[in-house]
Order: C-alpha cells, then structure tokens, then sequence
C-alpha cells in the first residue's frame, strides 16, 4: 500500500482561498494570480527530478533552494521582481509551516531551515533593490513634470473642454467624447493627483449623491472602490459647479446613447456602455494635444503634485499631511515610490545647515555664561534626570507636530511664558495660497493666446 500524499494542486488552491478572501476586489485576484504563477515556478524547480512528490519532502531540500536563488538572481527580470518571487515563495512555505497537510512527510526543522535560507535571501537582496529604485527615481526625476507643467494643463483643458461639450451637442462622436475624457482627466489629476482606479471606480451613483456646499456652490465626491480603501476609506475630491458639470455631461451623454438599454455604473464607459478601461490613453493623448512636456500618465502626474506638496509645505508639516491623506497614501509611502529626490536647493541649505554646525564659537564665553557648577552628587542626579527631560521633550514635539500644534523649544526661558498671553503672529504674505486651489479663471485676452487642436 502506498503511503499517503497531497496533491500540489489542492495544497495551492487552499493557499489561493485563503489569499483572495471573501470579497476579493479585480486588483486582489489579479495580484493572487501572480503570485501563484512565481510559486508554481518554484515547485516545478524543486520537484525537478524527484520522486514521491506528493510526500513535499522536495521542498525542504535547502541546497537546490540556494540553487534556485542564484538562478533567479542571474535572470533578467527586474530586482523588485525578483524580491516578489522571494517572499512568495516564502510566505508559502510559513503557510505550509501553520498548516500543515495530513500527508505531509516534511519535518519541523528542515521546513524552518528552508524559511530561513529564503529569509537570509530577502535580506541580503534589499539593499540592491532599495539602490535600484533610487535610480529609478532619478531617472523619473529628469521627466518630472513642472508646476508650471501642471497649471497649463488646467489652464488649456479650461479652454477646451466647453468647445468639445459643444461638438458633442451637435453631434456625437465617440473620438470626441475620448477626447473630452482625456481633458477632464488630466484637469482633475494634475490637481488631486489621485490613482487610476480612483477615477476608473467612479460611479454614476457616487456623482448624482455628491455632498452639495450650498455657500460655496462645490461638490464632495467619495470613491469608494480604490486600492487604500481599507487604510483611507473613501478617495475624496471636491469640485466647482463648473467642473461637476463637466462628470454629469459624460453621464448624460451615456444614458442618450443606451436609449434605455442596459448601461454601466461607471462615470467613465466604452462603445458598449461598459467600464472603460482605456482611460490612461486618454489622459496621454489630451497631453500630447496641449503640447505639454514628457509623457503624462496617473503615477507621474500624482508623483509630481506629492513632490511639490513636500516641497512647498514642508516634509513634516500638517498641510502636507491633510494633502497625503486626501490623496490616500502616508508622507512614509509617498517618499518612498512617489516624491523625487532633493533638488539642488534643498541641497545648497543642508550644506548650509552643516557649515553653521562647525562654526568656531567662543566657547568660553558660553560656559561662563552657563550656570556655575554644582556638586558630583546632584550632578549625577540631573545628569540623568536631564537626560529622561530630554526624551520626554523630543515625545512631546513629535507629538505636537502630529495634532498640528506649536510646540515652544524652551519652554522654561522667559517670565511670562506661565501666562499663556504670548501671541504668535503670521507674518504678511508669509503663507500664501496659491493661484488655483478649485478652478482656474481664464481671462479672455489670455484665452485667446491658447492654441488646442480640436
């Protein structure tokens, strides 16, 4: 009688349950798909060759993984790539490792050895990964757009999405009505800097509930369906009059078009009334026909609004924070994939900062002027109690700077400090909003110098 075995194919469908979840999103499935490929790779290598298979004592053979690493790392995918097959592969074998099949032949220890030897793997392949996406970032740091870049695409799609609404309401075309997909896109991206699925996910249902500012007249959309639904809840943008008109024409022009027929739920549809998926080729082409530089997509356009949030408000200020969370992603995540490197200026007053560090200073004077000293004993004692002050100071900015609040670097200095009447005033022009926080007012004289082609 042949010993008991478990079949690769079951092991793996449980691991793809468990992965999806209950209510597994496109993105989920699509991501799950991947990683089952790169672990079906790793169990063709290991299996390569082997007998009695369905016993899995293959995969603890720690040799042929050392094997399978070197081979991975001399192919020519790319290094995030290949860190993904990595921890794949491992997350798999801690997933064998928890629950363990009946049939399983595989022992405690060689299984740990085999995670471990994939655990030193990922390790050592982080540092080149992290240089590798530096580059990465210096290369997109020569295509960035500008600020300049991104008002005049506000500025342009101002002047040319009414001229196309008009041909649409003659008459209908489907290039025409890409045409104006692509202008509110790039209108609403440039600004808010949201993910594709953000505006792929909008909903009819989303617009027609929008919250209406009845004071200012402006719209609160709530996406609900994006990739950091979970983290952010829902992806928020607030829109003028103007520019909420702009998302009921599209929804309008689908209903006209289906003539009652069956129609999707997505602002945004095809030639089959479906979810369009073609929405970055949109975007592109409305770039290309306002002559804007480089070659516009959603990630480069919502890196160039995270940079030019850090670099305007502040790498830890509030403002930059409030802007991060709107776009649905943490200042942590948005230097590490989005925000460009330090310009030269940003450069030039570190430098500086150095250069006043290793200023000569009479320090004589200083100690004089300090307070004289006292005895071992209670040195001792407000050594260590100054230095407990110390931490305690540096929770408290942190915190500070978290609820937004200022935070007094000396708060012992000065008489009046325990009355609280201390003001701080904002000097004039100190802060200043910039041009075109909602919509863009075109004035004619400057209309007319606008050239777009129809």
């Amino acid at each position: 009688m042949s010993p008991p075995s478990v079949s690769a194919d079951v092991l793996l469908e449980d691991f793809r349950k468990l992965q999806e979840r209950p209510d597994p999103s496109p993105k989920l499935l699509n991501n799950v798909q991947s990683k089952l490929h790169r672990i079906k790779q790793f169990i063709g290598w290991m299996s390569h060759g082997k007998t009695r298979l369905g016993r899995l004592e293959c995969l603890c053979d720690v040799d042929r993984v050392r094997k399978w690493v070197k081979y991975q790392r001399a192919s020519k995918m790319a290094l995030t790539t290949i860190l993904h097959y990595l921890k794949n592969v491992r997350q798999f074998l801690v997933y064998i490792q928890e629950i363990p099949p009946d049939a399983s032949h595989i022992k405690k220890g060689d299984l740990k050895r085999v995670i471990r030897e994939l655990t030193a793997s990922i390790r050592s392949w982080s540092r080149p990964v992290v240089i590798h996406q530096l580059k990465v970032k210096e290369k997109k740091d020569k295509t960035m757009h500008s600020i300049k870049d991104l008002r005049k695409c506000r500025r342009l799609a101002l002047v040319a999405i009414p001229k196309v609404i008009a041909k649409l309401e003659e008459e209908h075309t489907t290039l025409d009505r890409n045409k104006l997909s692509g202008y509110v896109l790039a209108y609403l991206a440039s600004f808010y800097g949201h993910r594709l699925g953000v505006f792929l996910n909008l909903t009819d249902e989303q617009v027609s509930k929008a919250v209406h500012g009845v004071e200012e007249n402006d719209y609160l959309i709530k996406v609900e369906n994006h990739k950091a639904n979970e983290s952010y809840g829902t992806a928020k943008m607030l829109l003028t009059d103007r520019e909420y008109g702009w998302l009921l024409f599209i929804m309008r022009i689908k209903q006209e078009l289906a003539k009652g027929g069956e129609v999707s739920r997505f602002v945004f549809f095809n030639t089959t009334f479906f979810q369009d998926k073609n929405l970055t080729k949109y975007l592109k082409s409305a770039w290309s026909e306002m002559q804007l530089g480089g070659q516009a997509t959603f990630t480069s356009l919502r890196s160039a609004v995270a940079t030019f949030a850090r670099n305007r408000h502040g790498e830890y200020s509030q403002d930059r924070k409030k802007m991060a969370q709107l776009m649905c992603h943490s200042t942590k995540t948005a230097d590490k994939y989005y925000t460009m490197d330090m310009t030269m200026e940003q450069a030039r007053r570190g430098r500086q900062l150095f250069e006043q560090a290793q200023e000569e200073r009479p320090m004589k004077r200083l100690q004089q002027e300090s307070t004289p000293p006292k005895s071992e004993e209670s040195e001792g004692g407000e050594e260590e109690g100054g230095e407990k002050k110390e931490e305690g100071e540096e929770e408290g900015e942190e915190e500070g700077e978290e609820e937004g609040e200022e935070v007094n670097p000396n708060p012992s200095s000065g008489r009046g400090s325990s009355s609280g009447s201390q003001q701080h005033t904002r000097p004039e022009g100190g802060d200043k909003e910039p041009d075109d926080v909602q919509g863009v007012v075109v004035p004619p004289e400057e209309e007319q110098g606008l050239v777009v082609n129809l």
